[in-house]
């Protein structure tokens, strides 16, 4: 059961969540860049081909028209033509296209041709016929007039020839050539599509190269990652780099610290066995209250030191991953204050505070009422009974909290090692401490930036400060 469990929740080694491919995606995006390319293309050269075959028909049907128009006589008084049937059949070249024409008066009246085909308007000039685009007889026709003046019975006239084509031919070349420029616009994306999958290709080389140099990588291997990128991937190199390097630093500190724990473990542990061993051996009889208070004094050891061995872990932990709230800094003393009140009502020992309201801060909650409580409670451990302690919150210039006790104090040549883990000041060897809790303020002090100091209290103790970055002060009172 327990195999079939782990093989289930284990993934195996060619198994890849779910996503979307960068180089599938780059080539999306290029495709639709180049077909829209070549619907650009084929739409442009459609116009243009459009234009032409307009113009090829204008040019045809305009001739057409002149050619008739200089056939125009006036015979005995009246109007005749003689078609040029050379410039109709030239209009007849155009496959299945019909030929229309129809001459006329200047009053309108047919000569010949077609009566019911839309003339249009006179052009202004004999040389250059006016083109348009009539609906004939159910077909679309491309239309040509031009006017020619004559001497009739001592008069000027003017007659007015139009000639008309369907326009089959006309759409057959334009649709002929824009499928041309299709097929060459299909040509081109497929040429592009390869040439873009070889060149993203080309482009993602170092992405694969940095992909393998990180596989082939042992799992203790935290050396820098060195391989030639381009600049545009060195931003993501670095980051790679500065992550292997942030691993293995809370690897080694993890490993540090797991060994140090277990060595200080062990140690009240074995003072625990060995008296209780003593004191089975002696029997109930011979047990003395010595042997149990130091039994018991080897418990409370082992358990403070497990307590602060946790609570530094979970410091460490929230370092990077708690997020930051306002925070008010007389709030935390209040309730870090009011967390050790038994404590500190068992050794006869009040909090005096003068706490300045309105001084808030960006902190992790947790982590900052766990400092401010060790100091707390090493006030009340190290300080003598029936005494006080003094907390204090104030802007001087920067947010501090103080806590001020008068024990012992720390003398100035040990005071940056007892900031050190498992180091402790000039104390009674016999009281319990594990030589934690300054270790667990100053590493909450640097996840906020801060810092903590340590003073001598006038005329005797301790003062020590935790200082915060500035910010700007609200309003408030002092209690």
């Amino acid at each position: 059961m327990t195999a079939a469990r782990s093989s289930s929740a284990r993934p195996s080694s060619n198994w890849s969540p779910p996503g979307w491919s960068l180089r599938r995606r780059l080539l999306g995006q290029l495709l639709l860049v180049f077909a829209g390319l070549a619907v650009l293309l084929y739409l442009s050269v459609q116009a243009v081909a459009g234009r032409a075959a307009d113009a090829t028909q204008d040019n045809i049907l305009g001739a057409s028209a002149i050619a008739i128009a200089e056939q125009v006589r006036v015979v005995e008084g009246s109007i005749t033509v003689d078609l040029p049937y050379a410039a109709l059949e030239m209009l007849g070249l155009a496959g299945e296209d019909r030929v229309f024409y129809r001459i006329a008066d200047g009053k309108g009246a047919v000569v010949t041709g077609y009566e019911d085909l839309p003339a249009g308007t006179a052009p202004a000039s004999e040389e250059a016929p006016l083109f348009f685009t009539a609906v004939y007889r159910g077909d679309t026709v491309r239309v040509a007039t031009a006017r020619r003046s004559i001497l009739a019975s001592g008069a000027r006239q003017t007659v007015l020839i139009t000639v008309a084509q369907t326009r089959e031919a006309h759409g057959a070349l334009t649709t002929s050539i824009a499928l041309s420029a299709a097929a060459v616009g299909g040509g081109f994306l497929a040429l592009a599509g390869l040439l873009a999958w070889i060149a993203i290709a080309r482009a993602l080389k170092p992405v694969q190269e940095i992909e393998r140099a990180i596989a082939a990588r042992a799992s203790d291997d935290f050396s820098t990652l060195e391989t030639a990128a381009p600049r545009e991937i060195l931003p993501l190199v670095d980051a790679i780099n500065d992550f292997v390097e942030r691993l293995r630093l809370t690897l080694d500190t993890s490993q540090q610290f797991i060994a140090e724990a277990a060595h200080r473990i062990r140690t009240p542990l074995a003072a625990l066995k060995a008296q209780a061993e003593v004191s089975l051996k002696a029997g109930p009889e011979k047990t003395s209250e010595e042997s149990l208070r130091r039994m018991l004094h080897a418990a409370d050891e082992t358990s403070q030191l497990t307590t602060q061995l946790l609570t530094q872990a979970m410091v460490a932990y929230r370092a990077e991953r708690a997020e930051r709230q306002r925070l008010s800094l007389a709030s935390l003393a209040r309730t870090a204050a009011r967390d050790l009140e038994v404590a500190a009502e068992m050794r006869g020992i009040d909090f005096r505070m003068d706490l300045a309201e309105g001084l808030d801060i960006q902190g992790d909650e947790i982590a900052l009422l766990e400092a401010i409580r060790n100091l707390l409670d090493n006030a009340i451990k190290y300080g003598p009974p029936d005494d006080f302690v003094q907390i204090t919150v104030k802007a001087d210039p920067a947010p501090e909290i103080a806590i001020a006790d008068h024990g012992p104090g720390i003398p100035r040549k040990d005071r940056d090692l007892v900031f050190e883990r498992f180091r402790r000041g000039a104390v009674d060897p016999r009281s319990l401490g594990s030589g934690l809790g300054l270790s667990i303020v100053r590493q909450v002090m640097l996840t906020h930036r801060g810092r903590v100091r340590l003073e001598h209290n006038e005329p005797q103790g301790l003062v020590v400060r935790l200082i915060f970055p500035p910010v700007r002060k609200t309003a408030g009172h002092r209690e």
